[in-house]
């Protein structure tokens, strides 16, 4: 039963607690799981009660709906849905006067607001944490992206003015995703964020739009992303662009609270 459940740390100097709890408990899916046997024993392994910056998490498919109710006995919320889109199917094309354009090393300063900007919006939904160092963290991490061999960072543009930003990793560096996708290659949707009031116009359709094109042509066979379950927003978006849940994380934050949790 001890490879079932997991735990990790994340270095606060890495971009990871950005996306999560410094310290996360996780549960491992097994086909055929007796999910309110594993939670019981789970509570007593977990630690860090009342910490805020824990959280428990249990992935599993989103189709494995027989295990919800235990997982809503012991107060877990879903907040993250890993969807998939295979290749050329088609979506809306956005708004013709949005623009798109690579980003640049020139723009890494707009590139790091428009991103922090989105963190912003999505911390409200329970999982993404704005931390300290995060911006400057987000900073490195584009500038990786910009000296790949291969485009895969873009705005969206009005009037020349960026309002929206995609970036996308391409295989190799979408395979950390491996352990969700057995069709390959496959391509990772890292980051969509608009501007605020601008949501609504078109503007992450077109750069959606774009990006498939491109990942299309590029022969990829699967476009993975993450996106807040709770969020109005994403899940009609990315429903509407083509895509599916496959795999749904059940968050508990903090991992474990003095109260304790209903048997």
């Amino acid at each position: 039963m001890d490879d079932v459940f997991g735990y990790t740390e994340y270095d606060a100097d890495s971009i990871a607690p950005t996306w999560n709890a410094r310290r996360v408990h996780f549960l491992r899916w097994r086909a055929g799981w007796n999910l309110s046997t594993l939670l019981v024993e789970w509570e007593r392994r977990l630690t860090g009660v009342d910490d805020p910056d824990t959280a428990a998490i249990v992935t599993l498919p989103s189709l494995e709906t027989p295990s919800i109710p235990a997982l809503i006995r012991h107060h877990f919320a879903p907040l993250i849905v890993i969807a998939s889109r295979p290749a050329w199917r088609s979506g809306p094309t956005g708004a013709p006067d949005v623009a798109i354009r690579p980003v640049t090393h020139a723009d890494l300063d707009v590139a790091v607001e428009l991103n922090m900007e989105t963190v912003r919006y999505d911390a409200q939904f329970g999982v993404v944490t704005e931390r300290e160092n995060s911006a400057e963290l987000l900073r490195a991490s584009i500038a990786a992206m910009l000296d790949r061999d291969h485009e895969c960072v873009w705005f969206a543009t009005l009037d020349d003015i960026p309002v929206g930003m995609l970036y996308v990793d391409m295989p190799p560096h979408s395979d950390w995703m491996a352990q969700y996708m057995a069709v390959a290659p496959f391509a990772y949707i890292g980051m969509l964020g608009v501007r605020d009031g601008l949501r609504g116009r078109g503007v992450g359709a077109s750069l959606v739009a774009h990006a498939h094109k491109v990942l299309d042509e590029a022969g990829v066979q699967t476009t993975l992303l993450h996106h807040a379950y709770p969020n109005p927003r994403s899940t009609p978006f990315w429903y509407s662009q083509g895509y599916q849940p496959v795999w749904t994380m059940w968050v508990r934050r903090p991992a474990l609270r003095s109260s304790g949790v209903a048997p």
